[in-house]
């Protein structure tokens, strides 16, 4: 009996009867195959078929269509083209084969199928039916189309140095080919996502594209997007369900934006160089029928591992271009601090050597502030060479400490005792506040270098006002601190002064190598200690020097 509950002709149906192990032989088939009679009306089928269908065939023959007596115009609906091909064949007698063709299944899905059909014929040659043959090339496609969508992404990628225009063209590039969105997120100076673009097929959806990209995922949030990024592996979702849209988005205006999306079905794959994660790309799917499949999540990888390569290249292309405008604003500066000293140490031997030579040898007064210039000169040298020293030793991981126990207090009152005159210079009181011992296990010499520079600082910074420092016991620390009285440091600017070459602005952008600050926190540090800094702006500065206990 056939499965179908109206019967076809009696010569079709006699015909399927002599050949009942044709029936057997569907079932054996790896190929979708189905049998019609005349009007087109199915009677038998296999399992391959209605799979690719997504269900039994429907119970429809041709002539309700308006083609019983053929297939020219006047039909009441427009026919797909298996449909011709199947009508064509009943009507003539005329064998298809292969015809490369577009079906959409009962579930919305489409997919693209190899037809054939050949007519089923009486002894007398009349037409009864048709064998109809559908081979499912879906993924064979699909997988052309990724790997023509990856080539042409890779030509993108690798075509210009404008990384953010090039992935804005690969994200589109994605939407015509793999996907109805697609979402790349790139990971900022913060360490935080920042979504680069949101793009859709339709213009219609780019507006809400647009309110998309302003709701980046949140770094370590419960959403599925910030796991990917977290746990660095990707995720396949077949079925988007309101739960994830929910968790997904970061406020309700989000989530009402991704609601009209329409969104069923994503691939999210972070976006990585080594262990590094450099961001995230996200496919989405809106068509009804369409899913995701592993096969597409590798092309996807593939894709996100070159897009990576490029986000990567662009930051260090970045830190490259800073590196140098940084090597040659300092070569710059520090030729300048260089001359200054040089200049001066020249000009005072230049008028000593010519007053010799004349005969007229400099009063003893005259000679004594000369070489009390010319001593300057020569230790502010010095200092400069020496924290181009340092930095050379801390790049390289060279410096080394000579450990002793050192009382703190002692240390701070012999710096004063040495900055005195320059102090008075400087028309800078200063206030000691270390009247007990507080012995420290430290390289006393790099300990005076860092206080030296600190006193430095206040002089620089707040000329004519006073400065305290004070030696004390913290918790299992031992705390030496240093205050002035001057404009004070911007909260922005207080990380940034203990970088290499970061100098103040204003008058003082010019008299410093940006050293000082940043080899004093190297050595606090290297002692397993550390330099803070606390500030008002309008208020002063106080910078806390915390080392190890003796």
């Amino acid at each position: 009996m056939s499965q179908f509950d109206r019967p076809g002709p009696p010569e079709a149906a006699a015909l399927l009867a002599e050949r009942e192990h044709l029936r057997a032989l569907l079932r054996l088939m790896p190929v979708g195959v189905f049998i019609v009679d005349a009007r087109g009306w199915p009677l038998e089928s296999n399992s391959v078929v209605e799979s690719i269908w997504g269900g039994p065939l429907p119970r429809v023959g041709l002539e309700d269509y308006g083609i019983y007596e053929g297939y020219w115009p006047g039909n009441s609906r427009r026919l797909e083209a298996h449909e011709w091909a199947l009508a064509r064949t009943l009507h003539d007698g005329h064998p298809v084969v292969n015809e490369e063709v577009e079906i959409v299944a009962f579930d919305g899905a489409r997919r693209t199928v190899l037809h054939s059909t050949t007519a089923l014929k009486n002894p007398q040659g009349s037409i009864v039916g048709a064998v109809a043959v559908k081979v499912d090339i879906t993924p064979h496609r699909q997988a052309e189309h990724a790997e023509a969508f990856l080539s042409e992404a890779t030509r993108l990628l690798v075509e210009s140095l404008d990384w953010e225009s090039t992935l804005r063209a690969v994200a589109r590039l994605a939407t015509h080919q793999l996907a109805d969105y697609c979402i790349i997120d790139v990971v900022g100076e913060d360490g935080e996502l920042h979504r680069l673009v949101a793009a859709a097929r339709e213009p219609k959806h780019q507006s809400l594209m647009n309110e998309v990209l302003r709701f980046p995922p949140k770094v370590g949030s419960p959403s599925p997007l910030s796991r990917v990024f977290h746990e660095g592996r990707p995720l396949l979702l077949p079925d988007i369900t309101p739960e994830v849209l929910s968790m997904t988005a970061r406020s309700p205006e989000h989530l009402r934006a991704l609601e009209q999306l329409g969104p069923r079905a994503c691939m999210a794959v972070p976006l990585s160089v080594g262990a590094r994660r450099v961001g995230l790309l996200d496919f989405i799917l809106a068509t009804p029928g369409r899913s995701y499949t592993e096969r597409e999540l590798k092309y996807a990888e593939e894709l996100a591992r070159r897009v990576a390569f490029v986000v990567e290249h662009a930051r260090l292309y970045r830190e490259a271009e800073q590196a140098v405008e940084a090597r040659d604003e300092f070569v710059a500066i520090a030729t300048h601090e260089l001359r200054t000293p040089l200049s001066a140490l020249s000009l005072q031997l230049t008028a000593l050597q010519r007053a010799v030579d004349t005969g007229r040898m400099p009063t003893g007064d005259k000679l004594r502030r000369s070489l009390v210039t010319a001593r300057r000169q020569t230790e502010r040298l010095e200092q400069l060479v020496k924290h181009l020293l340092d930095v050379s030793r801390i790049s390289t991981g060279r410096m080394e400490l000579e450990l002793e126990d050192v009382d703190l207090a002692e240390l701070v009152r012999w710096v004063v005792v040495r900055f005195e005159e320059t102090l008075a210079e400087a028309g800078c009181t200063t206030v000691v506040r270390a009247d007990a011992p507080v012995v420290a296990k430290v390289d006393r010499l790099r300990v005076e270098q860092v206080v030296m520079n600190l006193l430095s600082n206040a002089m620089k910074y707040a000329p004519g006002q006073p400065v305290e420092l004070h030696v004390e016991r913290g918790e299992g620390m031992a705390v030496l601190g240093v205050r002035d009285s001057g404009p004070g440091i911007t909260p922005e600017a207080q990380a940034r002064i203990f970088e290499r070459y970061q100098r103040a602005s204003g008058k003082h952008s010019r008299e410093s190598l940006g050293l000082g600050l940043y080899v004093a926190r190297r050595i606090a540090r290297a002692h397993g200690g550390e330099l803070k800094v606390e500030s008002t702006p309008g208020q002063g500065a106080h910078f806390f020097l915390h080392l190890p206990l003796g």
